[in-house]
């Protein structure tokens, strides 16, 4: 009984943490979808990286396509942890049955990053070489990621270590 109510802790800390991830996916991609970002944050990346037009159209129609596959993504983790607490509500919750929802929802997680990821990438590609460099630091300072003398750019905490560099 003991391991029963450990487990379930455990399977409620698990679901609770990827809900925090779905959460916080959903403010900085869903959200941020429907706003469209603010408007100085959209100058200040039509500016810095000297979009033509066609480019900022480009970028837009990427950010609609992405906004419809972060809210399907969204729609799906919802249901996954419904039905985690659904069965979590049973009287005896089947651990396989729990573990088949929590790989799903996980598998949910994952698809949210590599929808972004691919969103970025799909950005990258409509850019020049010179914007797609400006593009990579305005993202890593975005994210908190930028370069620092003697590392690796957005590498690891504070960049990954030279090949050369003392530990």
């Amino acid at each position: 009984m003991r391991n029963q109510i450990l487990g379930a802790l455990f399977v409620l800390s698990l679901a609770m943490n990827v809900g925090v991830l779905g959460m916080a996916a959903y403010d900085r991609y869903g959200r941020g979808a429907n706003r469209g970002t603010t408007a100085t944050a959209g100058a200040s990346l039509r500016d810095e990286l000297r979009l033509t037009d066609d480019q900022v159209r480009a970028f837009t129609d990427l950010r609609g396509a992405l906004h419809q596959r972060i809210q399907a993504l969204r729609d799906r983790m919802r249901q996954g942890r419904r039905e985690f607490f659904e069965m979590l509500a049973m009287p005896v919750p089947d651990p396989l049955a729990i573990d088949g929802v929590l790989k799903e929802m996980n598998r949910t997680q994952f698809d949210m990053q590599r929808a972004a990821a691919d969103y970025l990438l799909a950005q990258k590609r409509l850019l020049t070489p010179e914007q797609a460099a400006a593009f990579v630091r305005v993202m890593a300072r975005q994210t908190g990621m930028e370069e620092q003398p003697g590392h690796l750019p957005l590498l690891g905490p504070g960049g990954a270590r030279l090949p050369d560099e003392r530990r």
